[in-house]
């Protein structure tokens, strides 16, 4: 027979499925965004970089502006919806199919390693959350208005400190940490708000430290990261920003929120948490130049082409 608190964290689960799904269709648009911006910006570069007068003209780079907004608004109603513990660990995901993406447009195989990256985050997220069983708190359950500012002004003042440090490995570590972490702060600040508007009144949430404290951070936690892409390689600042983001909301909305995993399980999700965050890595890290491409033609233009070149 079951266990009461097992029964109960199923349950939870369960009412939470709506905003689990929401979160991963974000997580399909922020990887969409990101893939059509990458290439259009890297098909306008120039040795300055790319040019933004070009980029607003072509239509790939419109369409990923529109991915990665409606993703953001898809997130807002996803946190309103499911805990924070759930939200932001499924957003990694995005690398997943931001992989798949560009396998099918540049017609490129991924890499073995790619692909152990793709199972191991799938696999390790969908551990995590079955056995983590993330829980809301109590709905009228509000921090104290102090200690929203205290964070919004700590995620700030991180992302601030870091600006200063030179390009190299470090200043993309230090920075993408930076930028995750306060990514995740603002996640967090937007549940409060939302929790706010949903016991007090949109009056309350309008004048309540949480949504501009959220506000704030979400435009510093961009900063943050395009200062940790200017500092280096995506494959250190990539890793960074997706890992800390999670790693810093779960905490956070523990603190703030009263959200709560299975203390019980924590000898499962643990590690499944830490295999998630192996295959993060290994995605981010994964190079952009295409190492084994495929070609779909006719038969007899292949034979053509291996005539050509025997």
């Amino acid at each position: 027979m079951a266990a009461p608190g097992s029964v109960h964290g199923s349950l939870a689960m369960a009412g939470y499925g709506p905003g689990t799904v929401v979160a991963a269709l974000a997580a399909v648009l922020f990887a969409v965004g990101a893939v059509l911006q990458h290439e259009a910006a890297s098909a306008s570069g120039s040795g300055r970089g790319p040019d933004l007068r070009q980029l607003v003209t072509r239509p790939a780079w419109l369409a990923g502006q529109g991915a990665t907004a409606t993703g953001t608004l898809l997130q807002v109603v996803a946190l309103g919806l499911a805990p924070v513990a759930i939200v932001q660990p499924l957003l990694a995901a995005g690398l997943v199919v931001a992989l798949g993406l560009r396998a099918v447009r540049a017609r490129c195989i991924p890499t073995p390693a790619e692909v152990l990256g793709a199972v191991l985050t799938v696999g390790g997220l969908a551990v995590f959350l079955v056995a983590a069983k993330p829980r809301a708190g109590e709905p009228h359950h509000l921090p104290h208005p102090a200690a929203v500012i205290a964070i919004a002004v700590l995620a700030v003042l991180l992302v601030a400190v870091t600006a200063r440090m030179k390009r190299g490995v470090a200043g993309a570590l230090a920075c993408g940490c930076a930028g995750g972490i306060a990514a995740g702060v603002a996640a967090v600040l937007i549940s409060i708000a939302l929790r706010i508007l949903r016991t007090q009144g949109l009056v309350h949430m309008l004048s309540s430290s949480a949504l501009w404290g959220a506000v704030g951070v979400a435009i510093v936690a961009q900063l943050g990261a395009q200062q940790a892409y200017a500092r280096g390689s995506l494959s250190w600042s990539m890793p960074a920003l997706v890992l800390l983001d999670p790693l810093a909301a779960i905490p956070a909305a523990r603190f703030l929120l009263g959200e709560r995993l299975e203390p019980g399980h924590a000898v499962v999700w643990l590690p499944a948490a830490a295999v998630a965050a192996v295959g993060v890595v290994l995605l981010s890290r994964s190079g952009e130049d295409c190492r084994r491409p495929f070609r779909i033609g006719r038969p007899a233009d292949l034979a053509a082409a291996r005539a050509a070149r025997g």
